[in-house]
């Protein structure tokens, strides 16, 4: 039986106007199962924590990115595994596992297609995609919840001003306490390397951390439109490096998002855990987001 921890803050408020209908998806399906709902910032880790503790193998985060790594958190070490179902479009982290709405959310459930994971770390959480320090992670916290043309013209009216007034930062970078460099930085984006499209590779037991340097403006506007507009060998001042940890400290505290959602503040350290992870993801692999080219 599944057990499904739903947000209702979700999207606006979005999963209000189709509950009964995921319900009905669901039950259509054979997956019907407990829906119990989250009130506040932790409460779906929580949730998902007592869902474990009562003995469900199935445990699904229903709403937004907080959500879901909220659930991935609250579920520990068990060997239950987490599924997703995405509600508003602030949801790299559904996306880049092949879940693109709510409807192919169901199917995928049903299908139950397992991949397990390695996971990363930062601070007190874990990630499955990556960790952003920089212009991302500030950008992270203004996207809009739903996808209509008034909430993304309000968005990008917002980020075209703030984007002019961004200045790229100092950091310093310690990898494997071995060796460190200091650098400038627009964007440090920490991708954990081992996720589902890549997964057969064993070798990509690794964190890249990629570091972009100064940006033009004419590039940050191009980088807002569209992150993966700016191909890597067009982008005038980038380092990739890999590795199994890093610390990453800032001249001036510099919020952290953690797979979409700002969560800390430098000085952070972000590791490969140890930890692994089951997760329900689309059988189709054309679906997810490919890995961008070194």
């Amino acid at each position: 039986m599944y057990y499904y921890i739903l947000n209702p803050a979700s999207g606006g408020g979005r999963i209000n106007k189709i509950q009964d209908r995921l319900k009905a998806r669901l039950k259509e399906l054979g997956i019907a199962g407990e829906f119990v709902k989250s009130i506040g910032e932790g409460d779906a880790g929580k949730l998902a924590a007592m869902g474990v503790r009562k003995g469900y193998k199935t445990i699904v985060a229903v709403g937004g990115t907080g959500t879901i790594n909220e659930v991935i958190n609250g579920v520990g070490k068990s060997e239950v595994a987490v599924g997703i179902i995405p509600i508003g479009d602030k949801n790299e982290l559904a996306r880049s596992l092949g879940i693109i709405d709510w409807q192919s959310a169901c199917n995928i459930l049903a299908a139950r297609k397992i991949e397990t994971l390695d996971i990363g770390r930062v601070g007190k959480s874990y990630f499955i995609t990556a960790v952003n320090i920089g212009f991302e992670a500030e950008m992270s916290e203004q996207k809009p919840e739903e996808n209509s043309l008034i909430h993304k013209t309000m968005y990008y009216k917002r980020a075209l001003s703030w984007s002019s007034k961004f200045k790229p930062q100092k950091a310093t970078l310690n990898f494997n306490d071995d060796y460190r460099i200091d650098t400038d930085f627009f964007n440090i984006k920490i991708s954990n390397t081992r996720t589902p499209e890549n997964k057969g590779d064993e070798s990509s037991n690794m964190l890249d951390v990629l570091i972009t340097g100064k940006m033009s403006y004419l590039n940050s506007l191009k980088y807002i439109l569209n992150p993966d507009s700016l191909k890597q060998e067009k982008k005038p001042d980038l380092s990739l490096f890999r590795t199994k940890r890093v610390v990453i400290n800032t001249q001036k505290p510099a919020q952290v998002s953690v797979d979409g959602k700002v969560l800390y503040k430098t000085p952070v350290l972000c590791e490969i855990s140890g930890r692994k992870l089951k997760i329900i993801v689309a059988r189709q692999k054309s679906t997810i987001k490919a890995k961008p080219k070194k």
